[in-house]
């Protein structure tokens, strides 16, 4: 399956998304999808170092470390990331694809992305 499928497949999951109370939480995940969708690029390998507060498994991604995962969607400094090996979606920062930072934010794409 490729990475932008994959994507696609996943982005009906809203797990562990922040919805504030008093907003629809349905139309909120629909345009985090949407935005998401508009943010969609062609897949390309992104590298990032590991800063803190890091990821919660350090002996595989200590602090300092170089993390490589497939850019799925960007925008304005935000890179939404799927890593194939562990079938996961990360978010890596930072305003030039050279130096990037991956602060340990994984999981739905949707909650990747209002991270």
């Amino acid at each position: 399956m490729s990475p932008i499928q994959r994507l696609e497949e996943s982005l009906q999951d809203g797990t562990g998304v922040y919805v504030d109370s008093g907003t629809n939480a349905e139309q909120y995940l629909a345009d985090l999808a949407s935005e998401i969708r508009r943010n969609l690029c062609a897949p390309f390998d992104l590298c990032a170092v590991v800063t803190e507060p890091g990821f919660p498994n350090v002996s595989q991604r200590p602090i300092g470390a170089t993390v490589q995962a497939i850019c799925v969607a960007h925008r304005a400094g935000y890179w939404l990331v799927y890593d194939q090996v562990r079938d996961e979606f990360m978010c890596f920062w930072g305003t030039s694809k050279e130096h990037l930072s991956a602060p340990g934010i994984f999981g739905s794409p949707l909650y990747c992305w209002s991270a």
